[in-house]
């Protein structure tokens, strides 16, 4: 079996190692972090504190915890740039990240439709020259934790 990437990013924030932006919240069952490879601001990710491959391995505590986290996580968005709405979204069909994450997009209130619904992936999997700058993934990622915080 290949390695999986979602799983030596968990081993990464388990030992510390993890950027801020790559360790934004810490739940029971899910971390959140913002994706590494998009021009994007505002493309979170919830990953599965354990390898699962399906959403129907989830245990009903996973599936509560989620619950509550896409909306924590839509409001934090909400409340630190601005957004509409978000977008929700899971595969796990990346031969790199098999493993079961959803993808919570900031859904902006001005974007330009070429931009919207599944258009929006065109952000994701770009070169590095285009992806977002360590500076402004880690000053989101203080926002969300800000307002998280704020709310426990």
């Amino acid at each position: 079996m290949p390695i999986c990437k979602s799983c030596e990013r968990l081993a990464d924030r388990d030992r510390g190692g993890a950027a801020l932006w790559d360790n934004i919240y810490r739940g029971a069952y899910w971390d959140v972090v913002h994706a590494y490879n998009t021009s994007y601001l505002g493309w979170l990710v919830l990953v599965l504190r354990r390898h699962a491959e399906a959403i129907d391995e989830l245990t009903t505590d996973e599936a509560q915890e989620l619950g509550e986290l896409l909306r924590r996580v839509s409001l934090a968005l909400k409340q630190q740039l601005g957004c509409k709405k978000t977008y929700v979204m899971q595969f796990a069909e990346s031969a790199d990240h098999p493993h079961v994450h959803f993808h919570v997009v900031a859904r902006m209130p001005e974007q330009a439709p070429e931009d919207r619904a599944y258009h929006i992936f065109r952000h994701l999997g770009v070169p590095l020259a285009q992806r977002c700058g360590e500076e402004e993934l880690n000053h989101l990622a203080r926002g969300i934790r800000a307002h998280f915080a704020a709310r426990e």
